[in-house]
């Protein structure tokens, strides 16, 4: 005999659902991350469960604004993955729908929490461990801002343009976790950037400790990529 059908939600197990999000930013020539802490001191990324009624894009804002104290517009976090290990949080039953979003540092001069330094693999540079699966969402969401930072130069405008060519290597160095040929970098960014020109059609420099250096800023459509992966010093 068949085994009943049905229709009633309330049969069904339903976990918790949260929103997590991994702040990404560059200071000093270094990835970091907004960590924030429990009160037990853990370190910890912004989060914040689905209320009734509430949407995953309502959510996001809620945790950029109360938890972080970051105004939502013209903010727009990547989705990285659910994160659904019925095991990830010994609390109970929890999914997390993970987003990652990358700010400039002078964004995030008054944000909650602390920007602390984390490695190409995305774990903390101090070797401390977050709580539940956090770290994964912060490799993921490095693994996220690397893919698209091997595409195209500068995409989440972390650097105030115009910018010299060597101020957005060492950005990209930052982010990729390896050293760039200068050259070969230059040659793959220029045609993707319009040098600046002064009224007169002089080009507009800047001193940056040796020779003035030309400056840029991008041109082209947003679509434009580099073409293949950006090679590293090391390459030979």
């Amino acid at each position: 005999m068949a085994a009943a059908r049905t229709s009633r939600l309330t049969d069904y197990p339903r976990p918790n659902v949260a929103v997590d999000i991994a702040v990404l930013s560059v200071v000093d020539a270094t990835l970091c991350v907004v960590v924030q802490r429990d009160d037990d001191g853990t370190a910890m990324l912004p989060g914040r469960f689905i209320r009734e009624r509430r949407t995953v894009a309502d959510t996001v804002g809620e945790v950029l604004q109360l938890k972080l104290g970051l105004s939502p517009d013209h903010i727009h976090p990547h989705l990285l993955r659910v994160f659904d290990d019925p095991d990830r949080d010994p609390r109970g039953w929890t999914i997390s729908i993970a987003h990652a979003v990358a700010l400039p540092a002078a964004q995030l001069t008054d944000v909650v929490g602390e920007l602390v330094p984390v490695t190409p693999a995305g774990t903390l540079t101090s070797g401390e461990v977050l709580l539940y699966d956090h770290t994964q969402i912060i490799a993921a969401a490095t693994d996220s801002l690397r893919e698209r930072y091997e595409d195209r130069p500068d995409p989440d405008n972390l650097l105030p343009q115009p910018y010299t060519l060597s101020e957005l290597r060492e950005l990209h160095e930052a982010i990729l976790g390896r050293r760039l040929m200068r050259d070969s970098f230059n040659r793959r960014v220029q045609p993707l950037l319009a040098p600046q020109t002064d009224a007169t059609g002089s080009p507009v420099t800047r001193a940056a400790g040796g020779r003035p250096a030309r400056l840029y800023a991008k041109d082209g459509p947003p679509t434009a990529t580099f073409g293949w992966k950006l090679p590293s010093r090391d390459d030979g």
